[in-house]
This record gives structure tokens, sequence and C-alpha cells, in this order.
């Protein structure tokens, strides 16, 4: 009797543990973009096959089809919907007074309470359940796992009304399926406009009925500059692989491409819908329009399709054929977006054969226009004025606000060094979409636009008024493919940068980055479910060849710590794996090779880093000794073709400098500056000598060229080493400035030092 008393005891207790709920801890738990208030209590709610969803209102249906479809996926749950409230249930309430998007939402052991005042809302906070379920509730098929849910309280509302991604189709193509699964994850984090720039001069990606041949031939081209240098980048990194079915053979030649037809967009928009998400289609015009010129090449001013010096030729918006055009594309394009802004680019005009061009300059007269750039703004008002009359709000990049735009025009202002652009637009009335290179250009490395670069982003700039920031809808990430030719590597390009956009967007507060990555970090687990290939910390230390007299010593770091990422490197110039040598601290090198190296998290790596370490022998001091601090500087008028045709004066007509900057020259023409001395090394070593400059230069130690910047090019840096031994060096500099000087500087370090910039302290004549 006693032994069946103490099984019974036992039994009950066990049954009673089973029923225990698990409370969970404030660092268990990731959400992104974190909640306006959130308090988390003890205790959890228990997701189960009897389960059932109260729902009282349509406005509820986008939320509960994805939270039943994410059960019958990972669990096989066939939750019930009904429409009064009992145990063991999720509701769904509509209230008064929310702003679109807000929601509440509090969890208590028995059931789940969901309150907002319209669809997004209720949208919304299904994605913040998703993201407090195991993450086991992205698989796509069954699994064993426990469904509990935090006790929480939260309340929760977005900052911006537009939290946009962008895809960029023309230049690489992704597929119907691979834009759903991107649709997937903006919905996870509450992103909720889609940008689909669909035309461009690589290529035309919709279907235009009236017009076939722009998908046709549009759609397709012969593998250009962009392709086989993504080829030639992927024998060492497979993601840069471009699928071989975007390629097919017309008329017996190999071409690269693809489009959507009209019934795919439809169902693209659809699929977006259902998760709340708006999509907006970019038509780009006048410009970057070679696709379509390729195949109507009536379309531009000579009817001639090709590149200028940097951009392609535009259409000609002196011919009344142009207008007809645009409008019958347009017309296809409207009723396949229910979205209420079409985006027409706008941006990168080439406007020179405009001013050749008799017709555009026959519309200038005519219409009374001043210029160029006023001719493109009376084609854009034409354009707005179509689109209102199909219900539609017109779109464009910064550029547009060149020429003067109308009231109801919005700007997507992406040129960072441009901050007139928005601060016009907004002082105009015109509302702004902040989407700058300089933090939301993801086709930009990861090392470039950082994560911690993007998150302390202030999107409204600081000089806007409180009335002109009424003015900015929101912000936008944007995915140039000009680099991205696989959808692996688009991933690896938006993640985990989608996150801080997604948090910015999202999140008006202090930024405490720590805190932020800390719950970025908890999401890899959730992304590895998605099968998302998200970018990994990069190595650091090969960012420069190494140089070393006898021997030298290499480090590598990652760019910051994640669990489970390890270094992998390899000295024989093959691309290291996991079965090569593992990094587990300083090594000595004392021989020229090449170093290779790459970061793993399980079977994710980076972009392979690659350094040559090559032997020096030093350079002796000169006998000389500067008699003054400083610099000569020679300027010399007239016009060089290149960097490499500068000699350095030997009169007397110089300028002593403290320092090397362009100063008072950046609004001058044709002119060369050439500067002459000493550069003191303070000891024996490997000085590292950098120039940061437009046009081009080059740097001497005595004859020997150090840092190559030659050629014509915008602003650049380039780099060089060499061993000096302790002593004053003989130095000059050449410089030969683009058409706009923009920038000479010149910068010296100690290999593994912090880079100085150039001064009269360590030079002299």
């Amino acid at each position: 009797m006693k032994n069946y008393i103490a099984f019974l005891f036992i039994t009950l207790l066990l049954a009673s543990c089973a029923q225990t709920k698990p409370t969970f801890k404030v660092e268990d738990i990731s959400l992104l973009p974190k909640p306006t208030s959130f308090q988390l209590k003890e205790s959890s709610f228990q997701f189960k096959a009897n389960t059932s969803v109260v729902q009282q209102d349509k406005s509820q249906q986008k939320a509960v089809n994805y939270l039943l479809g994410l059960f019958k996926a990972a669990a096989e749950f066939n939750l019930q919907v009904v429409n009064k409230v009992s145990e063991n249930a999720i509701v769904f309430e509509n209230v008064e007074g929310l702003k679109d998007g807000a929601y509440t939402l509090e969890v208590n052991p028995t059931s789940i309470m969901v309150k907002a005042s319209e669809e997004t809302g209720f949208f919304n906070a299904v994605q913040t359940i998703r993201q407090l379920l195991p993450v086991d509730i992205e698989s796509k098929e069954k699994v064993q796992a426990n469904w509990f849910v935090p006790c929480v309280v939260i309340e929760d509302e977005p900052r911006f009304v537009w939290r946009g991604m962008h895809n960029d189709f023309s230049r690489h193509f992704i597929d119907i399926d691979e834009v759903k699964s991107f649709l997937d994850y903006m919905a996870l984090y509450k992103l909720n406009t889609y940008h689909m720039h669909l035309t461009d001069d690589q290529g035309w990606r919709i279907e235009i009925k009236k017009y076939p041949l722009l998908t046709e031939k549009g759609a397709w081209r012969t593998p250009n500059n962009q392709d086989t240098i993504c080829m030639e980048r992927a024998v060492e990194n497979k993601l840069y692989t471009i699928d071989e079915a975007k390629f097919k053979e017309i008329d017996g030649e190999r071409k690269y491409g693809g489009f959507f037809t009209q019934e795919q967009i439809k169902e693209i928009v659809a699929y977006a819908d259902e998760r709340c998400i708006t999509v907006i289609p970019e038509i780009d015009m006048p410009g970057h329009f070679k696709s379509a010129i390729d195949n109507y090449p009536f379309l531009s001013c000579n009817e001639e399709s090709g590149w200028d010096t940097v951009f392609t030729y535009p259409t000609c918006l002196g011919k009344e054929t142009t207008y007809e055009f645009m409008k019958n594309v347009l017309s296809e394009v409207i009723p396949l977006f229910p979205a209420s802004y079409v985006h027409i680019g706008g941006d990168e005009v080439n406007i020179k054969s405009w001013e050749k061009c008799p017709n555009c300059q026959k519309a200038i007269k005519e219409h009374g226009l001043k210029n160029e750039h006023e001719l493109q703004s009376f084609f854009n008002r034409d354009i707005e004025q179509f689109l209102q009359s199909k219900g539609k709000q017109f779109l464009g990049w910064d550029e547009i606000v060149e020429g003067g735009l109308t009231k109801e025009a919005t700007i997507m202002w992406w040129r960072g060094w441009r901050p007139e652009a928005p601060k016009k637009a907004a002082e105009n009335g015109n509302d702004v979409i902040i989407t700058p290179t300089d933090a939301y250009y993801f086709d930009y490395l990861n090392e470039g636009n950082t994560l911690e670069k993007i998150y302390n982003y202030e999107p409204i700039p600081e000089h806007f008024t409180a009335e002109e920031a009424n003015h900015v809808l929101g912000i936008q990430a944007n995915l140039w493919s000009e680099w991205i030719p696989s959808f692996k590597r688009l991933q690896y390009q938006a993640f985990p940068r989608m996150l801080a956009v997604a948090e910015n967007a999202w999140v008006d507060q202090e930024r405490d980055f720590e805190a932020f990555n800390k719950r970025v970090e908890k999401q890899y687990d959730r992304l590895d479910m998605l099968d998302v290939y998200y970018y990994i910390p990069a190595v650091q230390g090969l960012e420069k060849d190494i140089a070393f007299v006898d021997t030298t010593e290499v480090t590598l770091k990652l760019a910051y710590p994640l669990d489970g990422v390890d270094i992998y490197y390899s000295l024989d110039g093959s691309i290291p794996t996991k079965e090569t040598i593992k990094y587990n601290g300083p090594f000595v090198v004392n021989d020229t090779i090449t170093i290779k190296a790459r970061a793993y998290r399980g079977d994710k790596f980076n972009d392979l880093k690659t350094a040559k370490v090559i032997q020096k022998v030093y350079k002796g001091a000169s006998s000389e000794t500067p008699k003054a601090s400083g610099l000569k500087r020679w300027i010399t008028r007239g016009r060089f073709k290149k960097v490499e045709e500068i000699k350095t004066p030997t009169d007397t007509n110089f300028t002593k400098v403290d320092s090397i900057s362009l100063g008072d020259f950046k609004n001058e023409k044709d002119f060369s500056i050439s500067y002459q001395g000493y550069f003191k090394a303070e000891k024996d070593g490997i000085y590292e000598f950098e120039t940061r400059s437009d046009g081009g230069n080059l740097l001497f130690i005595g004859n020997e060229v150090v840092v190559d910047n030659g050629g014509y090019h915008g602003p650049r840096k380039r780099h060089g080493k060499i061993a000096l031994k302790k002593g004053w060096h003989p130095i000059t500099i050449h410089y030969k400035p683009s058409e706009n000087p923009k920038m000479i500087d010149v910068w010296y370090a100690l290999q593994g030092e912090e880079l100085t910039p150039i001064s009269s302290s360590v030079t002299g004549f």
C-alpha cells in the first residue's frame, strides 16, 4: 500500500511538472524591430493542436492567415478559427485610435490578446508572435517542438509609414520564387514597401504587350562586364555564380536575362499584399532607357542607342512619339500595381544629346524653358499629370528636384553628397524618402556600409526644421545588382543590415548599438531556419599587402566577435576551407608568400581576404639635412594628359606649405601640383604611405614610386609600403586633378600603426 501511495504521489508530481510552463529571461528574447514598450511577465502561453484563433473582423484576415500558415507548415496544426472567445486561444480584437501599423499584444498563460485598429497592426503583431516563438516555426516541414510564447505586454507603433527595401532586376535578375522569399523576410521584420526597379539600360524586366520587343529582345543581353566580373569572382567565391537558368540561346547567341509576365507581376503583388507589403514599380525614364531604345530606336534623338562617356543616350524629349511611348507603357503598368506611387527614376540623365538635338532645342524654346534641366522637368510634369489622371502619385530620384517640382511630387534622396536636394524638396512641401548611398546602399560591401554605421545613421537630416521633418515619409535600403548575380549573394548583402533598417524605420529613440547587436546575434538561428545566407564578420589584417625585411608577425581578427565563427587561412595561395589552417593566434612569416583567409560559421563563409607578403630592402637615409620644415609646392598651369607627364620644377617660384591639401584650388581648371622635400623616418622600419585624390597622383621616395594613384578617376585611395632607414628621405608628390578638383591628401604610418596626415612635423626642405 505504501509503495502504491508513493507511486501515485510521484505520478501526480510528474504530471504537475509537465503542466508547468517555462518563464523566459529578457536575454532569451530577440525582437526586431524593438517594440515601443515591452514588459516581460512570468510563465508562458503554449500553442497546441487544439488552440483556437478568435477572428471577429475581416481586417484581421491577413494576420490570421499568416499565423495559420506558420503552424500548418512547422507543426502540422490545423488551428481552428472561431468567432467567440474561449480558453487556450489567440484573440484578435479591433479597437479605435491606434495609428496604422500599431498594435498591442498581451500574452498570458491561457490566452493571447491582439488589438489593433486596422489590418497592418494585426499583421505586425503576428510577426512579433512569430519572433517570440521558437525558431522552428520557420520550418517548411513538420518539426517536434514545444510552441511556447513568453508572457509579455507590448505596446508598439512604427516611426515611419515608408519602411522599404529595393531590388534591382535589370543588372541581374531574380525570379518570382526568390522575390516571394524576400517578401517573407520583409514581413518578418515589419518592412512594408517593396520597390521593384524593373527597367534600365541592361535589361527590361516587365512584359508590355503593346511593345513585345521590350521583353523578346530587351530582356536579354550578350554577357557584359558585370557578368564576366561576377564569373571571375565566382572562381574563388561561389556566391558570385550566375544561375545557368538565367541564360538562353537566342539567334545562335548565348544571352543573359529574364522578365516577369504581367500575370507573374499580379502574383507578386498579391503575395505581397497578403503580407501587408505595398509594391512600387519603377520604370526608369527618360534616361537609363537603352534596353528600350535598342529595340525602338525612334525614341532617341538621333535614332541611335548606346553609351556616351558615362551614361547612355536618353530618350528624345522633343518628339511626341517619346511621350506617347512612355504613356502607353505606363498604361499597362498602372493596372498591375494598386500602390499609390509609380516611380519614374529620372536619375543620371545624360543631357548632352539634348543640347545638340534640334527637336529638344525647339521644345525648350516653344515651352519657354531655360535649359535642358527644365526640359526634363517639363517631361516630368507631363508624365505626372498623366499619372494623376490614373489616380497615381509621381515619385522619382532626387535629380528631379533640378528644374522644379510640383507640390505633389515625391523624391527619393539617394545622393548623400547633395544634401540640398532633400532640403529643397521639403521646403517646397514635397515628401521625401531617405535612401542615401552612405547608409542605405546595400550593394556596397558590408565592410563599407557597416551594420553599426547603418544603425547609428539618423535619417532625418539635422538641418531640417520640424515642419520639413514631417515630409520625411521614411527610409529605404537599395540592392543594386551589378555585383549581385545570385539570390544567395543578395541575401549576403542584405543580412544582417536589413535589420538595422527595420529598426530605424520603426523605432525613434536613442541608439544603443551593443544592445541592438545582441538582439541581431539571436536572429541568426532564425535566419538559418529560413535558409538565409547572411554576412558574417570580415577577416581583418589582410586589407593591404604586408612588407617585411627579415620577418614579420601576422595577426588576423574578426571585424566583430560572433559565436561559432572561426578563421581559416592558407599560405600557398590556395582558397582556404575548413580543412586548411585554423587561425589560433599570430604567426610569423619570413618569406614572400600569398596569404588568403576567410571566416566560417557552419557552412557559411564570407568574402575571401588576400594579401601578399613582400620582402623589402632598406633604403638608406639621405646625407642631406633640411634647413626648413614643410614642403616646396609648385603650381603649374596647363593641361596634362596624365600624371606621369608632370616633371618637378627646378625654379625657385615655389610656396612653402606645412601640409598637403587642395585648399583654394577646388574651383581651378587646367593645373597640376608638385610637392618636394624630405620625409623624416623616426626609426628603421616599414613605412606605409597613402594618397587620397581625384584625377591622379604619384608619390616617390627618392626615385622609387611608392604610391601609384594614377589614371583618370574620381576620389579614391591608394597605398604603398617601403623599408626606410632612420633619417631624412627625399619625397616627391605629383597631382593631376580631374575636371572638378576635389582632393589631394597624403598620409603615412609605420606598418601596423594608425595613418597620420603628412605635415611639417615630419617634412622639410
